[in-house]
Parts: structure tokens; C-alpha cells; sequence
């Protein structure tokens, strides 16, 4: 029986069954018809048998398929993190600025990877990127109170009653309120921020409100995931399978 007869059996497509040439379209930086050509001249192998035939399925999470004797990369929604540096606008196209999807290393480009939330054009830290929607809308939804920490560096003296302020929910003189955050001083000039929604500009707003001016602000935590100290400004890595693991919903 053939792999599109079992689907049909089974009442509709198996989502993890690939046609070879959408497949790897998918996961290489090529083309469907460059990767026709690809198994037609005999590059791919699957479990180790020579593969000419690119609409054949084929299963990548349970079968081995190698492009010049080298496995592909993964087929499920890619998951990014990057250590942003200051610069760079998180969005997908701009056009005049740099963003952060000049970063990503063309083996790691996808078509329809975007940042999951926003830093502004200089914060930096971590920032997450992904082609999953669903699951960029449930780690950015303030009803799902998704926990980001921040370092803060600002001028200035904040109000004396600013961690109660922040701690009950700041009201901003146009009538912008925030939910109730965490503000955590470490001396004067220095701070930590959390929040649990991403609304525009809201640290510095949310600083300037109370006296203060941010100069510099990172990013350290998005949800359990804590920016690595190895990775640099600039870098993007994969989620591992555990990170992966803490965030996707279940």
C-alpha cells in the first residue's frame, strides 16, 4: 500500500509524511525543482538505500535521509534563539534598516521565520524566532502572562514609591496602564524589570514615568529560556530538544 492510500485510510494526510522534493525544499536553502534534479541525479539516500524517485514519502522523524551522505537538518517548525545586538529591527523586512533576519545563517532561513515578539532597534538579548504562528501568538499573549526579564540601565531617580507602583500596575498620564510587574533595584542606576506583556515601548515608557531614562536595556529571559552566556551578540543557534520542550504547549 502506498504512502498517499494510507493517508486516505486514515482519513486525511499524515502530517509527518514528506514528499522528497518538498521536503527538502523545506529544509535546504533550495528550490522544488533544484531538489527534483538533486534526486534525480542521485544524491539522496533513505535508511541508506539510493533514492531517485522525489515524490516518494518519506517520514524525516523516522527515517534517515542524507543529501550527499549528509542528514537534513529537522522539518519541524524551526525555533531560533538569537543574542540581538543593538542595531537591528525586529521584523521580517525593512526597508531601510538591517533586521534581525539578516542575521540568521542561510542553512537556518526559512520562509516564513519571523521574531517571536519585538525588542526595540537598540536593545539587545535574547529574541526569539520562529515559523510556528500559533505558537508565537501563545508565547506573546498577555493573557498567557509569558514572563520577560530585563536589565536596565537609566539616568535619573525614579520615584520612591516605584517598585509599589509597578508592583500594582502602572497608569502612564494618557491613560496607558500596564499589568502589575516586578521592579528589582541593584543600585542606583541599575535595575530589574519583569513583565508578563509586550505592549510598544513599554520599559522606557514605563521608566521615563517614573522619573527615570533608559540608556541601555537587555533582554535576559524570555518565559524558562535564559540567554547563554556563550552565545554572542549577533549569534542564533537552534532551540535544543529540551528547550523546545519548556515552551511548546502540550
Amino acid at each position: 500500500m502506498s504512502n498517499e492510500m494510507s493517508n486516505e485510510k486514515s482519513g486525511g494526510k499524515n502530517p509527518t509524511l514528506w514528499r522528497i522534493d518538498k521536503l527538502l525544499a523545506r529544509v535546504l536553502p533550495t528550490t522544488r525543482s533544484a531538489a527534483q534534479k538533486l534526486t534525480r541525479s542521485g544524491r539522496v539516500t533513505v535508511d541508506g538505500e539510493l533514492e531517485r524517485d522525489a515524490s516518494r514519502h518519506v517520514d524525516p522523524r523516522r527515517q534517515v535521509v542524507l543529501v550527499d551522505d549528509h542528514p537534513i537538518p529537522s522539518a519541524d517548525p524551526l525555533l531560533l534563539m538569537m543574542h540581538k545586538p543593538a542595531g537591528v529591527v525586529s521584523a521580517t523586512e525593512d526597508a531601510l534598516e538591517k533586521t534581525v533576519l539578516d542575521l540568521v545563517p542561510r542553512a537556518l532561513q526559512r520562509r516564513d521565520l519571523a521574531p517571536i515578539g519585538r525588542l526595540d532597534k537598540d536593545a539587545t538579548g535574547l529574541l526569539l524566532l520562529g515559523e510556528d504562528g500559533q505558537l508565537a501568538h501563545a508565547l506573546t499573549h498577555p493573557r498567557r502572562h509569558v514572563a520577560k526579564v530585563y536589565a536596565v540601565t537609566f539616568s535619573g531617580r525614579l520615584a520612591d514609591d516605584a517598585l509599589t507602583q509597578v508592583s500594582v500596575g502602572l497608569r502612564l498620564a494618557d491613560g496607558t496602564t500596564y499589568l502589575p510587574a516586578e521592579l528589582v533595584m541593584i543600585d542606583d542606576t541599575h535595575a530589574e524589570l519583569t513583565l508578563r506583556e509586550g505592549k510598544y515601548h513599554q520599559v522606557k515608557r514605563m521608566i521615563a514615568a517614573l522619573g527615570g531614562v533608559v540608556t541601555a536595556l537587555h533582554r535576559t529571559r524570555f518565559g524558562p529560556l535564559v540567554l547563554p552566556a556563550e552565545l554572542l551578540p549577533g549569534e542564533v543557534r537552534e532551540l535544543s530538544a529540551d528547550e523546545r520542550d519548556l515552551i511548546e504547549p502540550r
